[in-house]
């Protein structure tokens, strides 16, 4: 195909770097080599271990591939992904071939950039219709039914699974590395009212006003460290994930049946298609992924207690009852538009300088 000029293909990059991530810093570069997109690794390599940090990378690089392809989609421009093309050189992650094959046109690109991540305490109603809710189910399936949502709304499941989200988030504040992980991604520096390219602006995690001074200092593990002596990190684990959740009018899961490389990056593309979806219907979504991620196999030597690690998974397995992986859980409702989002470089950041 006549490679596409220059303004589609910095829409169809842009469109992909608004993709979520984790900590919001995608360590990744693009390379253009006519019609193929290189995605590379900035760290070298994935982390090895099948615990939650990989899992975490990969369906963030899910998703921003899926952001690419339905950005590519607005031209016509149809996408062949393939996952690691080159064992010699591992920070090769993907390369991506376009293909001017009149690719039907995906309506979710209009989401795209509307798409962010709401805190807000309370989701409200009114709940998703049978057709809205099958519409969401239907979205995730462009790769294989296995990534088909399983909704705790009215399950006589739901307090068990909210039990396990709030155990999870509570080890967050009482555990020292994870204390460290969650707040190094918080970017004190920019203050309350605005916002960054990289990290969290504490602005986007709606943190009460009154609240905001003892949540600064907790960031500091002496003073975490003494406050959860009188039970602030239970206090915490119920605010931050038990009581928004079970408020919320929609709880679910994505679930997989393997944690192979393809498969969670699969599962990363479903839950953005997911996610944009509830976009366009005028909702919003929270991802909420510590209690199922924590159970992974590799949890315990990313510094997760094998007490916690073996009952979060033991009950997945009776909840699910299916031998699926639990991997995203995430609460749905309507809420107002938050007030600080995240932001990103400019493209430039992310093209590979050493690349033509």
């Amino acid at each position: 195909m006549n490679k596409p000029d220059q303004e589609q293909l910095d829409f169809i990059l842009n469109s992909a770097i608004l993709a979520p991530s984790a900590d919001n810093q995608h360590r990744i570069r693009f390379q253009i080599d006519g019609n193929i997109i290189r995605v590379c690794n900035t760290e070298n390599e994935l982390p090895q271990e099948k615990g939650y940090k990989r899992v975490l990378t990969l369906m963030s690089l899910g998703a921003l591939l899926e952001n690419l392809t339905i950005a590519a989609s607005r031209f016509g421009i149809g996408t062949e992904t393939l996952l690691f093309p080159d064992p010699v050189q591992p920070h090769i992650i993907a390369e991506i071939r376009l293909h001017s094959d009149l690719a039907k046109i995906d309506p979710l690109w209009e989401a795209i950039p509307l798409r962010h991540t709401n805190r807000r305490l309370r989701f409200s109603g009114p709940g998703m219709t049978n057709t809205e809710r099958n519409e969401l189910d239907e979205v995730c399936r462009t790769d294989s039914t296995t990534y088909k949502p399983i909704w705790f709304d009215h399950s006589p499941e739901r307090k068990r699974v909210l039990r396990l989200m709030r155990i999870a988030e509570t080890e967050r504040f009482r555990n020292r590395l994870l204390h460290g992980e969650l707040f190094a991604a918080v970017r004190f520096d920019v203050g309350w009212h605005n916002t960054c390219t990289e990290g969290l602006p504490p602005g986007a995690l709606e943190v009460e006003a009154p609240m905001r001074f003892l949540f600064s200092a907790l960031r500091h593990w002496s003073v975490m460290k003494l406050a959860n002596l009188f039970g602030s990190h239970h206090m915490l684990g119920f605010r931050a994930c038990y009581l928004p959740c079970s408020l919320a009018p929609h709880l679910g899961l994505l679930a997989a049946e393997s944690i192979d490389n393809q498969s969670v990056l699969n599962a990363g593309r479903a839950f953005q298609r997911l996610w944009l979806a509830v976009t366009s219907q005028n909702r919003v979504l929270q991802p909420m992924p510590a209690s199922a991620l924590y159970a992974l196999d590799g949890a315990c030597k990313e510094g997760i207690s094998g007490p916690l690690k073996n009952e979060l998974a033991e009950n997945w397995r009776t909840i699910l009852n299916n031998g699926m992986t639990p991997l995203m859980l995430f609460r749905i409702g309507k809420a107002q538009p938050s007030l600080i989002t995240t932001g990103r470089h400019e493209l430039n950041h992310y093209l590979d300088k050493n690349n033509g």
